[in-house]
């Protein structure tokens, strides 16, 4: 087996440019296949931290616009919801804690530098910890503090507008009004939120000054907190909401576990509907391969008749042949690997998530062109062991 190897390597050394395109195609595949793994276990594994510390027993009222897990992606929900759905429910959930959410769209100013199409959350928390959030420069403001002009800005949005990530008592401008920062937060790194916003791009300040901002006292999210009976609660949630609203779109109601599977099932249909796009590309790459060794071997009769002369079994010229096409595989392999791997890094950070190891680009990334090497390497290598000695010799090359 070793001998076969290296009289396969020394065979593709000799014709490197034909070894070159025929691993290409084994490069374009593995690379997509590897960096779909990569992409999609790094979201996974973000979006299992993100449902970890969040409380299980939770349930997210959200307004209009968010009646799926998409829509909860793209874009935070509208303000359909009242102060009197969250009395109505607080009343009947006594046991649970409720946090009341508002979303205001537009611009955010700090002197010169202006940037559109910025959401505010207009929260009624007063210990970022409800939210799963952490100050890292600053402060949140206090229950005694809720009526002044503060907000806290996001890690990203802090750096984007201010161009720090440490509070100095700066102002800015939110819809005409001045705030002035009094804290950044921790970057998170979750950009496929549970609640429907990433915490890293958006400013917080308190749902008072929210209400008196917009001068709407409507709500976009309820967030209950500490429900003995998620089922249970659920359902009193949805009597009430049904109660208040005569239109059953103006809200949408669920669990955050249950938002967290379907996001992670989200990205589980779009892993296979890529990995579908990319097994195209590895037919085409198998047969790439197989051509290659066929045209290897009409041209390397001779080759083959003198190594059967000299003592060389059909088996030793078998496994000289599949040695090739497993070289020519495994090389694409390591190359489309270190590719994804680079690029998986480059669009998750774009994406403002962590990078993880994948189990599964390793496996499939070196797996697949394994058995594509076999298979595309056992006719020729068949038709190569076949050949009649004296046939072989009497070719002119």
């Amino acid at each position: 087996m070793r001998l076969a190897f290296k009289l396969a390597h020394e065979s593709l050394h000799s014709h490197k440019a034909r070894a070159r395109f025929a691993s290409l195609g084994i490069v374009i595949s593995v690379f997509l296949v590897s960096l779909i793994f990569i992409i999609s276990d790094s979201l996974k594994n973000n979006i299992d931290n993100q449902a970890n510390t969040m409380q299980r027993n939770s349930i997210l009222i959200n307004g209009a616009a968010d009646n799926n897990v998409l829509s909860l992606m793209t874009n935070v929900p509208d303000n359909t919801l009242s102060d009197e759905d969250a009395k109505s429910i607080r009343k009947a959930l006594p046991d649970s804690s409720i946090i009341r959410n508002s979303f205001i769209n537009g611009s955010l100013s700090f002197g010169s530098n202006h940037l559109s199409n910025i959401t505010t959350v207009a929260t009624s928390v007063v210990e970022p910890s409800l939210l799963k959030l952490k100050v890292s420069e600053g402060d949140w403001f206090g229950s005694d503090e809720v009526n002044k002009k503060w907000v806290i800005l996001g890690y990203d949005l802090a750096n984007r507008l201010i161009g720090s990530d440490v509070p100095q008592n700066q102002v800015v401008d939110i819809k005409g009004e001045k705030y002035t920062v009094v804290g950044v937060l921790q970057k998170t790194n979750q950009p496929l939120s549970v609640t429907g916003y990433n915490a890293d791009n958006v400013a917080f300040i308190s749902l008072q000054n929210g209400q008196a901002l917009t001068g709407n006292k409507m709500l976009g999210q309820i967030i209950v907190n500490n429900v003995s009976d998620v089922s249970e609660g659920r359902r009193k949630a949805s009597q009430i909401l049904s109660q208040n609203h005569a239109d059953p779109t103006d809200y949408s109601i669920d669990t955050s576990k249950n938002i967290a599977a379907k996001l992670v099932q989200l990205v589980n249909y779009t892993t296979i509907v890529a990995c579908a796009f990319a097994a195209v590309i590895l037919l085409i790459s198998c047969v790439s391969i197989a051509n290659t060794m066929m045209v290897g071997v009409v041209e390397r009769r001779r080759e083959i008749g003198i190594r059967k002369a000299v003592g060389a079994s059909n088996r030793n010229i078998v496994g000289q042949f599949l040695a090739e096409s497993l070289i020519l595989s495994v090389r694409g392999a390591v190359v489309g690997l270190v590719l994804a791997y680079i690029v998986a890094e480059v669009t998750l950070i774009m994406l403002q998530a962590h990078l993880v190891f994948s189990w599964n680009a390793l496996i499939f990334g070196f797996s697949i062109p394994i058995v594509i090497g076999i298979v595309a390497g056992a006719y020729p290598a068949h038709r190569a062991a076949k050949q009649d000695i004296i046939t072989a010799l009497n070719q002119l090359t």
